[in-house]
């Protein structure tokens, strides 16, 4: 069934890059990696659709995707983001705390990563510490805003900067 998911979230995510989308994450580090299974510090454990060379410790973001099958019903994917690679999962165990958040592409940058802007015409403004980051991030990428407005993830770099304000 992962297989035939993959395909389809393949098909969703070229659809979908340039539209802000909003979705459910977790936020975690990896406790332990064996191949393809993963455990993440807050105790759930995965089976990813295909290796990763993500290490222990590292921040991983999971994006839950939600797709419409053949059968016309709608399946929620979970998507790890793990620095550069993005790689279909399976839940097998443990409790997920999910919050809400925003995917979308920041298409452009101004000052210097001070202001990011994003595909729907959001701009976002980056405090001056977090703008050695954003400064040297090249549009375009995939990044999640999360709910409150407070973050961004950029999902191609794994790494998150606060976000000063919306506008």
């Amino acid at each position: 069934m992962i297989r035939s998911l993959s395909v389809i979230a393949i098909l969703l995510f070229q659809v979908s890059a340039f539209a802000a989308e909003k979705v459910e994450y977790i936020a975690d580090s990896i406790a332990q990696k064996d191949g393809k299974y993963i455990k993440l510090l807050g105790g759930s454990s995965w089976l990813l659709n295909s290796s990763s060379l993500a290490l222990v410790t590292q921040d991983v973001i999971v994006v839950f995707r939600s797709i419409v099958g053949k059968d016309k019903k709608t399946y929620e994917v979970p998507v790890f983001y793990l620095d550069s690679e993005e790689i279909i999962a399976k839940h097998i165990d443990g409790a997920l705390v999910k919050e809400s958040g925003f995917l979308a592409q920041v298409v452009q940058q101004f000052g210097e990563g001070a202001r990011l802007k994003l595909d729907d015409g959001t701009i976002l403004s980056i405090p001056e510490y977090d703008r050695y980051d954003t400064g040297w991030w090249l549009p375009p990428y995939q990044a999640l805003v999360t709910g409150n407005g407070l973050y961004m993830w950029n999902l191609e770099k794994g790494k998150r900067v606060w976000v000063e304000g919306i506008q």
